[in-house]
């Protein structure tokens, strides 16, 4: 039983210091030197101070000596690769940019376009009802200015005339006008 007890206790190093640190006993962790081992004697005697042994002195490594290139001035070929690689980077920028408002324009266009075939078919409609040709006949022969021939009756048509053409005053303006003019360059061309 003296031998358990002494397995635990305590014991307290001072090691030169004030300070006590109690550690637990561990055998098993650590075997004794046979100078702690004296029978009796349970006091552990201090350690002997251990001189720091001495390194061997390392020497500093030896770099070979390297020739170091001097800067060479710059290849005109890469300063010219890098305004075209720019150059070229610009005018990607600048088309897809003006890509962008061609699509946004031809989106505004077709729905404006839907809206026109909209209002142009309003517009045929009303024009249709306008120039109703019942109605027309029935003004005109009620004016006395038309008359039905009748079932003996012959009528002459005559065509031995030369064809002409009748311009409106507005002839000379809009999508007519211009490919009149167009006609009229490439006729001068020709000739």
């Amino acid at each position: 039983m003296a031998a358990e007890r002494r397995k635990d206790t305590r014991r307290y190093r001072t090691n030169g210091s004030v300070a006590y640190q109690p550690e637990f006993e561990q055998e098993s962790a650590r075997r004794s030197s046979r100078r702690e081992l004296v029978r009796g004697n349970t006091v552990r005697r201090p350690e002997p101070a251990r001189r720091p042994q001495p390194r061997p002195r390392r020497r500093p490594a030896v770099r070979p000596d390297v020739q170091v290139r001097t800067q060479s001035a710059v290849a005109p070929f890469t300063v010219v690769g890098l305004f075209a690689v720019l150059a070229c980077a610009w005018l990607l920028v600048v088309s897809c940019a003006k890509l962008a408002v061609a699509n946004s324009d031809i989106v505004d266009l077709r729905a404006q376009l839907s809206d026109l075939q909209d209002e142009g078919r309003t517009l045929q409609a009303k024009y249709e009802l306008v120039f109703d040709l019942e109605a027309i006949e029935k003004q005109f022969l009620s004016d006395g200015s038309m008359v039905r021939p009748g079932v003996g009756q012959t009528v002459y048509l005559d065509l031995s005339g030369g064809d002409r053409v009748v311009y409106y005053d507005g002839a000379g303006e809009g999508l007519s006008g211009l490919l009149q003019r167009a006609e009229r360059f490439f006729a001068g061309l020709v000739s």
